[in-house]
């Protein structure tokens, strides 16, 4: 399996909130409902990411769907991301990077436009469920220029590395934890 192979397999269980092996809408909206839960807020505060998510189903996953049975498998996800970001780069980097405007928003508790380590570790343990200790190491290596923060680049970049990156090295991997 390749590492790309390996980084798109870990994305589709992230977004797969009810673990059944496939990607509905559903699944792609319950991350803001389960980052609502998470942080104490009402469904509305959230809305902006909802919409993201939602925005991201319509345009992006949802025309991954191959077979046309209402949701996207662990096979049609990998070949469609990795067509989609060869021929329409911009587009799905615009969505990427607006839903990722719109969590790290939430997750700015104290409204620098950065998150600390302890903001981007309960802010994606909320949204995916995983270990906060995933997230806590992950923080290290995405934390480019050592200052212990995240901006909204240093997001923005390791979230494109995460999906197109073959080096192994590349901090970009460890954004949903350690492979």
């Amino acid at each position: 399996m390749s590492l790309l192979d390996m980084k798109l397999d870990r994305s589709f269980d992230v977004f797969d909130s009810d673990r059944d092996g496939r990607l509905e809408r559903s699944d792609v909206l319950a991350v803001s409902d389960a980052l609502a839960e998470s942080l104490g807020m009402a469904p509305e505060k959230v809305a902006g990411l909802r919409d993201s998510l939602g925005d991201l189903w319509d345009t992006v996953f949802h025309k991954m769907d191959r077979n046309a049975d209402g949701a996207v498998d662990r096979q049609e996800y990998r070949a469609a991301f990795r067509a989609r970001i060869v021929s329409d780069q911009n587009r799905i980097w615009d969505r990427i990077r607006n839903l990722s405007n719109a969590w790290t928003e939430l997750g700015d508790r104290d409204g620098d436009g950065m998150l600390s380590r302890d903001e981007y570790t309960s802010l994606l343990h909320g949204m995916f469920r995983l270990p906060r200790q995933t997230f806590d190491e992950a923080f290290g290596a995405l934390d480019r220029d050592g200052d212990g923060q995240l901006s909204r680049e240093e997001i923005s970049s390791a979230m494109r590395e995460y999906y197109t990156s073959q080096d192994y090295a590349a901090p970009g991997n460890q954004f949903f934890g350690r492979l």
